[in-house]
């Protein structure tokens, strides 16, 4: 198959940032955010909400066979519920994609990006220096293209929009897989495949979430899905 486009997603229940390029030169075409109804609507209601313009953006830009949609991963949490949240929101983008022939190849783990396109290695920097520097490098590299997109690059609009920023950084380690892949003569889904991308992991820490950077029990998840 030949690809054509790309759009990265930084998913949130609250608010998703997304970013459309061109596999054709990697230009930036696009950029924009889904805002959910307030909390104060039921979960079911603020979902469908946002099937409904998940699906009115996916007409609205086209999408279809020959694009591509890469969502960032999940990561752990202090609170696994907000975790389960957005992996639903994730879930719908996926879903819908997949129902217009969009592939979807795998996704993004945040700490990917930090590692391989900001540099922060080693152990988990403060989020603030995370997002400081996510501002820095987007205004670097596509500052030109979000100015021809009549979006303003200063260092205090871009940190309004950290979800568009978030949304321009998967998609360009995404853009960067699938160029090699496809260079290589590879399926784009290797290159997203956790064996390809694994973290170090460890049983320490299970149930302890981000303050040890792992996860949660399948028993714990239960346990909390079952008090939604």
């Amino acid at each position: 198959m030949k690809f054509r486009r790309l759009i990265s997603v930084d998913p949130s229940l609250t608010c998703s940032g997304w970013a459309f390029f061109s596999l054709r030169g990697e230009k930036l075409l696009g950029i924009g955010k889904i805002h959910s109804l307030p909390p104060s609507e039921p979960l079911a209601t603020r979902l469908l909400d946002l099937q409904q313009k998940i699906t009115e953006l996916f007409e609205r830009l086209g999408l279809g066979a020959g694009d591509i949609l890469i969502c960032e991963g999940e990561t752990t949490m202090r609170d696994p519920r907000a975790a389960i949240k957005v992996e639903r929101v994730r879930s719908i983008f996926e879903a819908i994609a997949r129902v217009r022939g969009v592939v979807v190849p795998g996704r993004i783990n945040p700490r990917s990006v930090q590692s391989e396109i900001m540099g922060l290695r080693g152990r988990q920097p403060a989020r603030i220096t995370v997002k400081a520097a996510a501002v820095s490098i987007v205004q670097s590299l596509y500052g030109p293209a979000l100015a021809a997109l009549h979006f303003e690059t200063t260092v205090a609009n871009l940190k309004r929009h950290q979800d568009i920023v978030d949304a321009i950084l998967v998609g360009n380690l995404a853009l960067v897989r699938v160029q090699s892949a496809l260079r290589q003569g590879e399926s784009i889904e290797v290159s997203f495949s956790p064996q390809r991308t694994r973290r170090r992991s460890s049983r320490f820490g299970w149930g302890q979430g981000e303050a040890n950077s792992f996860g949660w029990t399948v028993q714990e998840i239960e346990r909390i899905q079952g008090r939604e």
